[in-house]
Order: C-alpha cells, then sequence, then structure tokens
C-alpha cells in the first residue's frame, strides 16, 4: 500500500493564514453563571443565526434586509451581548418575523 504524500503550507502561506486570521472575529461564550438577562441576549442572538441558515442569507444580506450596519450584525451572530439590549434583538426579530415565539429556559 503506497503512502500518500502530505504537503504542507509552506512558511509565506502560514504567514498569510495567520494574518488574516488575525482580523477574525471569534464568537463569544456564554458564561456558565451567566446571569438571566445576558442568557436571554444569548438566546436571541442565536434566533439570527437560525434565521440566516434557514432563509440562506448572509451576514450583509441580513443587515440590508433590517436596515442595520453590518458591524451591528457582526455583533450580533458573533454573540456580542455586552453590546446588545434586549428591547433592540426584539426589534429587529420582530422585524424578521412579527409571530416569532420565544420561550427562556
Amino acid at each position: 500500500m503506497a503512502s500518500k504524500k502530505i504537503k504542507w503550507p509552506s512558511d509565506t502561506e502560514l504567514k498569510a493564514m495567520d494574518k488574516r486570521l488575525s482580523k477574525a472575529t471569534g464568537t463569544a461564550d456564554l458564561p456558565p453563571n451567566a446571569d438571566l438577562l445576558d442568557r436571554i441576549k444569548y438566546a436571541l442572538c442565536g434566533e439570527f443565526i437560525k434565521y440566516c441558515l434557514e432563509h440562506k442569507v448572509s451576514q450583509r444580506e441580513l443587515a440590508a434586509e433590517l436596515d442595520i450596519s453590518e458591524s451591528r450584525i457582526s455583533e450580533i451572530v458573533h454573540y456580542r451581548i455586552d453590546k446588545l439590549t434586549i428591547d433592540r434583538l426584539i426589534r429587529y426579530l420582530g422585524r424578521l418575523n412579527p409571530k416569532l415565539k420565544f420561550n427562556v429556559v
């Protein structure tokens, strides 16, 4: 059985990837001891991601649909809950689905 030779990225390719990834925005995590307000905001943010997946829309398209900035959508889909308020998230979700039902656990 012949083994397949693995081609590793060159140093130049690795540096380019590192540079690109250093600018990437990661998703914030919810701490285990989060209070009720943060858990609600976190869950509401998840509804936007579900909407994007179900309707096959990008963050850019969602921003246009809601008439808000792409940076705000980025904050929402990356769970930057410290920059968001419950009333604003609910207002945005209401524009996407006025009949949305939401349970808090």
